[in-house]
């Protein structure tokens, strides 16, 4: 067990690590729309009989495996933007609670062998500074988070493994109140990682991730004259270069995402998303597969059906049961 927590958080301490301190609820980041309470979310193959799509066997995990979810966490804390990847992992087999005010106090997740069960605990001012993950009961990662009296994050003390040790994180900021700056120091007490934040005309331009002092990733993003994200470039040390280009609607919402793999057009990703951010289709350039999401919403305007089709045929059947605050 300790063996297995201990790889586990050091693949997700960058991603931990990652949020500034924001007053956006986890309702606007998770796209749900009024007082939800709580989302159960079940997987089904399907089942087509008479033009009509039901739900089949029990699915057990996501659209992607927990690995899978755990290489894309860490990407996007380095820096790389996927817009349909981070719609997809965060769609997993699972009971999540939040509260009265938006945001998240306990996730149950069940697409892992060891399932999970993380806590949440707030201030005052609705900022975290507690989370915590149990598997069977029992205490296994605890994370605290502290802030300065701006509300920004300036420390995170993210204890590894049963209590034992731990990564601290501290956080520096510019005059404008933009994160610069996150070093990472080990159990040891030595520094073990660094990012660097560059801003230009008050837009982030790159960023880049150290580790041992030596660089091993770098982000780099560009903007249209509206402040919209246009590109982003992307490549860790002795890893594949993502190249992406986004395309918004007359509204300014993302309509299409390209996403272009170490310079090979036949190489990569075409997502196209609804005018409210959901991912509508993925063609996967390599092998030509086209995989299409069909929505059923509720009267408050949530999914709470989605069918996964690939090259028309429908495989996936997602169900949300939606709980809202009276």
């Amino acid at each position: 067990m300790k063996k297995f927590f201990h790889i586990f958080i050091l693949l997700l301490v960058p991603y931990l690590c990652s949020y500034a301190q924001s007053a956006t609820t986890d309702w606007s980041k998770m796209g749900l729309k009024g007082r939800v309470k709580s989302v159960e979310t079940s997987f089904y193959f399907t089942i087509e009989k008479d033009g009509k799509i039901t739900k089949g066997d029990p699915f057990s995990m996501g659209f992607y495996p927990s690995e899978k979810i755990e290489q894309m966490y860490l990407m996007q804390r380095m820096g790389a933007v996927a817009f349909f990847a981070a719609f997809l992992i965060d769609i997993v087999p699972s009971v999540i609670t939040y509260n009265s005010n938006g945001f998240l106090v306990e996730k149950r997740l069940f697409d892992t062998t060891l399932h999970q069960k993380i806590v949440y605990t707030y201030d005052t001012k609705n900022q975290l500074i507690d989370k915590s993950t149990f598997v069977r009961d029992q205490l296994v990662v605890r994370d605290s988070y502290r802030y300065n009296a701006d509300g920004e994050k300036t420390e995170e003390l993210l204890n590894q493994i049963e209590g034992e040790g731990g990564v601290t994180c501290k956080y520096s900021y510019n005059v404008d109140r933009q994160l610069i700056e996150c070093n990472y120091i080990d159990v040891d007490k030595l520094p073990s990682a660094k990012e660097v934040y560059t801003y230009k005309d008050k837009q982030l331009v790159s960023k880049d991730t150290y580790r041992n002092e030596k660089l091993s990733a770098r982000a780099l993003y560009q903007y249209n004259s509206e402040n919209q994200l246009i590109c982003s470039l992307f490549q860790g040390v002795g890893n594949a270069i993502w190249d992406s280009k986004y395309i918004y609607d007359k509204n300014k919402k993302l309509s299409e995402e390209y996403i272009m793999i170490n310079g090979n057009e036949k190489n990569g990703f075409l997502n196209k998303f609804s005018p409210d951010g959901r991912l509508i289709e993925h063609l996967t350039f390599s092998s030509n597969k086209l995989s299409t999401f069909h929505y059923t919403n509720d009267k408050q305007g949530n999914w709470i059906k989605l069918i996964n089709y690939e090259q028309g045929v429908p495989i996936l059947y997602v169900e949300r049961k939606i709980e809202y605050f009276k």
